[in-house]
């Protein structure tokens, strides 16, 4: 079976709300594409570019069908990478993110690390989001002096918290 959990829409309308439904020229970054619902959406919500970062080569393959039946290939790269991989990638070639979304397998109690990882690699925009799902008693968020907590809530057993780069 996939490792992929869908997200709901309604989980998905929630966040959108959150962070704002226009992404103005947004570049975006998805490092557990999953099925690329997060990434798509974003894409129709103005975001000018997504990397989606995706091990699975059967997600990779749907992610891709999502793709095609919007006509968003201009818009967005795909990379068939390890997560760590990816970020160092990144972090190479510094880019930087307005929107990172970290959905990682449940198993996986990474969040914090990842974090950690773009923060001091200054990959978050200012004033950048990130937005986390992950089990609930899994992972415990806290702002930094870097990030606000802007949003906490929860669906089930999935919890969504949303960080933004403080400004300055």
């Amino acid at each position: 079976g996939l490792n992929t959990r869908p997200m709901t829409d309604k989980m998905k309308e929630t966040i959108f709300n959150i962070i704002g439904p226009y992404l103005n020229g947004d570049v975006v970054l998805d490092l557990f594409g999953g099925s690329g619902a997060l990434s798509l959406e974003a894409i129709s919500r103005g975001a000018s570019h997504v990397d989606i970062v995706e091990l699975s080569r059967e997600a990779i393959r749907i992610i891709k069908e999502n793709i095609a039946s919007l006509r968003e290939e201009d818009s967005i790269t795909i990379y068939h990478l390890d997560y760590q991989l990816a970020l160092n990638t990144f972090a190479r070639e510094k880019k930087k993110f307005d929107l990172i979304f970290l959905d990682p397998p449940y198993r996986l109690d990474i969040i914090k690390e990842i974090i950690d990882f773009l923060i001091a690699n200054e990959m978050l925009a200012d004033e950048g989001i990130i937005v986390c799902q992950y089990q609930r008693n899994n992972y415990f968020p806290e702002g930094t002096k870097i990030l606000k907590i802007r949003k906490n809530f929860h669906y089930g057993s999935s919890e969504v918290c949303i960080y933004q780069k403080k400004e300055g």
